[in-house]
């Protein structure tokens, strides 16, 4: 089930069913985080079973494509041989075989990624080169991933595809050669009985044989169909993942860039509410307490001259008192509530969506005894209230879903994950100095990021996603 799936039911749930339990006291912050179940033999062939379809509809386009563009493609690169790698014409057609690759290359990643989900890590095609249109083109030779896909398309996929695609005709031949072996007994038994009677072969132990070895060849095609077809989708999404991902370090690159950026942003942010507050420290309480202050000397100095005059002015200092303790109650809702500092993520989500005027489902799948950091759950929360806030006055949404839980992506990192749907008019857009951009910025300060779905008509869908590792929050294992 996906995320969106949860949340969907859960936003459909009472209320009262919808908010899961606490998660229970903090336990000591363990040592490494749970590790992926891993699939027995039994789960990994139904799985098999199940994903037959995609499978073998990807095999099958793959092997439209090898008779096709990938037989022609290896020819028109390396058909010339090398002795004319010289020749301007031939290096011209070798220069856009680069970018023919690439295109192959991407249309291939997006095959991968129908039948099997899992993540390949984006490339960086920024030209090396930047002065002009020439440059820029030409600064291809300059970028490892496309000679990458160029090995890819012209090698590698071929090859691959040749194996694969070669494994599943056996197949076929095991399952309708016996089919044909059964039409063609039928035709002529008479013949072969007569060629067994001149070998001196028992017939009916022939026959018999016979059968069994055509019944065990398409029993084994079956049964090896689904092996064969999830096995083929796996070898060609780890030479995908292995060629046509970006490098390592790349990832590295953007996200120290990303950092960077948003520590920048952090920085100046402080700063700006620091000088925020400092205003409405200063325009509000501040204002009223030396209000307050006034009144009270007043009433001092009129106490014994005009008593009644005084508890007029003791009665106003009472108001402004109460109009200040109310605007320092409101300035205080943009940190940290108590609840949260007190009980934990969990607890001040479920007060917080019990606030909400709309009905709203919550679902947490969070391990016991999870740590996070105070930055990150104070993060989280004032995410999923901003969201909510953005849903109950501009979404015109009747209900609304949370989900909080963990997922690991393909290289083991795990993530944690909340999300915040609502069936609402739809349309929310990324704007400069607005509430979403804001939430974004929250999120790659902690090296994570917000994704948000807002087609017009709706559903709107916001997705954050914070490393676990970020600021030292470790699951325990499960």
């Amino acid at each position: 089930m996906t995320d969106t799936d949860r949340l969907d039911q859960a936003a459909t749930v009472p209320l009262d069913d919808a908010i899961a339990a606490p998660s229970g006291d903090p336990q000591p912050m363990p040592t490494k985080p749970p590790q992926p179940p891993q699939p027995s033999a039994g789960s990994f062939y139904r799985e098999a079973w199940r994903r037959v379809p995609r499978d073998f509809g990807y095999m099958a386009l793959t092997a439209v494509l090898l008779c096709t563009l990938y037989a022609v493609f290896p020819t028109a690169v390396f058909g010339g041989g090398f002795h004319d790698l010289f020749n301007p014409f031939v290096l011209l057609m070798f220069f856009i075989a680069l970018f023919v690759a690439r295109w192959l290359g991407q249309f291939e990643r997006l095959r991968i990624s129908w039948a099997d989900p899992r993540p390949i890590r984006p490339v960086d095609w920024t030209p090396r080169w930047q002065q002009n249109w020439w440059t820029r083109t030409g600064s291809a030779v300059a970028n490892p991933h496309y000679w990458l896909y160029l090995l890819h398309a012209a090698v590698v996929y071929p090859l691959t595809a040749l194996v694969t695609v070669g494994a599943g005709a056996l197949l076929v031949v095991g399952f309708f050669g016996p089919v044909f072996a059964g039409f063609t007994a039928l035709r002529w038994g008479w013949q072969i009985n007569d060629w067994l009677l001149r070998n001196s072969m028992d017939q009916s132990w022939a026959w018999i044989l016979g059968a069994l070895a055509c019944a065990l060849s398409m029993a084994a095609s079956v049964v090896l169909f689904p092996l064969w077809s999830r096995g083929s989708v796996l070898a060609h999404y780890w030479i995908d993942f292995g060629l046509l991902g970006g490098f390592r370090a790349e990832v590295l690159e953007r996200r120290v860039a990303g950092l960077q950026a948003s520590r920048a942003g952090a920085v100046t942010a402080e700063g700006q509410a620091l000088r925020q507050i400092e205003r409405d420290l200063h325009d509000g309480p501040q204002q009223r307490l030396v209000r307050l202050r006034m009144d009270l000397s007043a009433a001092e100095r009129a106490f014994d001259k005009d008593p009644d005059k005084a508890k007029q002015l003791i009665g106003e200092a009472s108001e402004h008192a109460k109009d200040a303790l109310d605007e320092l109650r409101a300035l205080s809702r943009g940190f940290a509530p108590p609840i949260l500092l007190d009980r934990g993520l969990v607890a001040a989500l479920e007060a917080l969506v019990a606030r909400t005027p709309i009905p709203v489902g919550l679902e947490v799948r969070l391990p016991d005894g999870l740590e996070l950091a105070s930055e990150i759950q104070r993060n989280v929360y004032f995410t999923v209230s901003e969201l909510l806030t953005n849903t109950t006055k501009h979404a015109g949404a009747s209900t609304a879903g949370v989900y909080l839980g963990l997922v690991v992506d393909a290289s083991s990192v795990w993530y944690l994950t909340v999300s915040v749907t609502d069936d609402g008019v739809g349309g929310a857009s990324v704007q400069e100095g607005h509430g979403i951009e804001g939430l974004m910025g929250r999120m790659r300060a902690l090296d994570g990021e917000l994704t948000v779905s807002s087609p017009e008509g709706g559903p709107t869908e916001a997705t954050a996603r914070i490393p676990l590792g970020a600021l030292n929050g470790v699951p325990v294992a499960s």
